[in-house]
């Protein structure tokens, strides 16, 4: 099966084939005449001596393949040449000191770059092709960058060696939706250097990072820097969620619904079981009742809440008192961030305030609450029903709504039902922030009524119509200008506006151009998740000069 065809240009000639049932060896001669020395380049046919080397190739009929050569030794004619005596060379074939020839590493750094390591590794052998799994990765390492065009439009963003912690940058061509580099941090002095080996780049996309923006301009001073169009609407959403905390008195006086009629569940309401009484404590005494498991919690989380309310007051007043916040989060034993929320809203933030989340039973309250009426009580019978009517929850929801609904204690004995549902607790002001930036259409009615009695509340009209004029002019949905725009917020009063209209003026060139022209870091944004996928594909163990040659290879 070997001819001298499968190398062409190599100077090799088959002389003899041996197959075994395990391997196939094939012994090859060098035909050429002489040589030239690797130093000098001087060719000479002076032989000194020969010896056997042995390379693999790729398999062949299912049994791998070696290489049996029979290379020459030359003397160097060039009498100032410092090799006096070298060994002939194959570069059609492999490389100088190599144990495989080029084509077999080329298979084996493929499968490097689609699996790494030790699966790669069972995939060579399995095809005939045995590599250990530090010679995939060694070889994926060693592979040299693609050539490529120079770039004109880059965009660069960071990804996350371990998050919250540390941080490098990514550096994609836009007009190839190709990573081109892969940077150690993201200060701007790195990202400058990086900018430098790619001469020519004319647009730069970027988030609002000052070391991004400093980094740019060092590094390519003529380019055009475009600020991300999501990242404006993320930092326009965080001034939104700052001034629904601050005037959270306000936010509750729009978002107060009418007070609903309340009625006192009795023995003859359908469906629902009168509260039983609290039993007496054994022996007739007036001793502590035991709480159940759900009743535990709640105090539980009740007592969680009233220890937050505490530290929010104590924040407070030691900020009244004129106190630093580093000096309060020392004190306090916060964080300086959570001591900064504090002092920012009026009332407590709650974080966990044992809302129950949306499920799949949403939609289909009316038909459980009829089904309740009419007496059922079986939840596999109303699983069922629910499932011949199109619902995808599963038994056990369907099994713990019905017990939520008649208060079951899981006990044997009689079924207890619960006190009256509370109200649905008013959205926190990051809810409201998200409810606010949505597209029109894209808002529920109940959002949509929410948005449009904030607007309605006479303290937070002005702020909003700013918030969402900006939203427009970022969705290019209205023709004012970004200098109108910077100027109205600045004069509103409004002072998380007023900072983040300060911040947008920071940057204004950039945010002009983001209003101006079509890039974005969206591309950045999907090759930071790919760089993601290769990261957890090597349980994050991966060195920085690996990961960036398998995140630089071909998609």
């Amino acid at each position: 099966m070997l001819t001298p065809d499968l190398f062409p240009g190599a100077g090799l000639r088959l002389d003899d084939l041996v197959l075994t049932p395990d391997t196939a060896v094939a012994l090859l001669v060098a035909t050429a005449p002489s040589a030239p020395c690797p130093r000098c380049g001087t060719p000479s046919d002076r032989v000194h001596s020969r010896y056997r080397r042995t390379v693999a190739d790729l398999p062949c009929q299912d049994r791998p393949v070696a290489l049996r050569l029979v290379v020459r030794r030359f003397r160097c004619t060039d009498p100032g040449c410092p090799q006096a005596i070298f060994c002939e060379r194959f570069p059609a074939l492999f490389d100088a000191h190599a144990r495989t020839t080029a084509r077999l590493t080329g298979a084996h750094r493929a499968i490097g770059f689609a699996l790494g390591g030790e699966a790669g590794s069972r995939l060579a052998e399995h095809l005939d092709m045995p590599a250990s799994p530090d010679t995939l990765l060694r070889r994926v390492k060693g592979c040299p960058d693609e050539p490529a065009p120079p770039p004109r439009y880059v965009g660069i963003d960071d990804w996350a060696f371990r998050k919250g912690q540390r941080y490098g940058t990514v550096v994609v061509d836009l007009e190839r939706g190709r990573v081109i580099d892969l940077l150690p941090d993201r200060e701007a002095a790195t990202v400058a250097a990086g900018l430098r080996e790619h001469p020519g780049v004319e647009v730069i996309t970027r988030d609002r990072a000052a070391a991004y923006a400093r980094g740019a301009s060092a590094g390519a001073p003529g380019a055009v820097q475009v600020a991300d169009r999501w990242h404006l609407l993320k930092n326009l959403r965080e001034a939104l969620e700052r001034l629904f905390g601050r005037l959270d008195a306000a936010v509750a006086d729009a978002l107060r619904p009418p007070a609903p009629d309340e009625t006192v569940p009795t023995a003859e309401t359908p469906g629902v079981a009168p509260i039983a009484p609290e039993p007496e404590p054994p022996g007739g005494g007036s001793g502590p009742v035991p709480q159940s498991a759900p009743e535990t919690a709640t105090s539980a989380r009740q007592a969680r809440q009233q220890q937050r309310a505490a530290r929010h007051a104590e924040v407070r007043a030691l900020r009244e008192q004129g106190l630093p916040l580093r000096q309060i989060a020392h004190q306090t034993g916060l964080s300086r961030n959570a001591v900064r929320r504090y002092c920012r809203q009026a009332r407590c933030p709650d974080w966990n305030p044992g809302r129950r989340s949306r499920t799949r039973l949403d939609g289909f309250a009316d038909h459980i609450e009829q089904w309740l009426a009419a007496g059922g009580r079986n939840s596999a019978d109303l699983f069922r029903d629910l499932q011949a009517q199109g619902c995808s929850a599963g038994y056990d929801a369907v099994r713990r709504c019905v017990s939520r609904r008649l208060g079951n204690t899981h006990r044997p004995g009689p079924r207890t039902t619960v006190s009256a549902p509370s109200p649905p607790p008013r959205p926190s002001a990051r809810q409201l922030s998200f409810a606010f930036l949505k597209r029109a259409e894209k808002r529920e009615a109940e959002e949509q009524a929410r948005v449009d009695r904030l607007r309605a509340g006479p303290v937070l009209r002005e702020a909003l119509e700013l918030a969402g004029s900006f939203a427009a002019l970022v969705r290019q949905q209205a023709t004012a200008s970004l200098s109108d725009w910077l100027a109205q917020a600045e004069q509103s009063g409004c002072a998380e506006l007023v900072g983040f209209a300060a911040g947008l003026r920071q940057d204004e060139a950039a945010v002009r151009a983001a209003l101006t022209t079509p890039w974005s870091n969206g591309p950045v944004e999907g090759q930071v998740n790919r760089l993601k996928t290769i990261k957890r594909q090597m349980y994050g163990r991966a060195g920085f000069q690996l990961l960036r040659a398998r995140v630089l290879a071909a998609a």
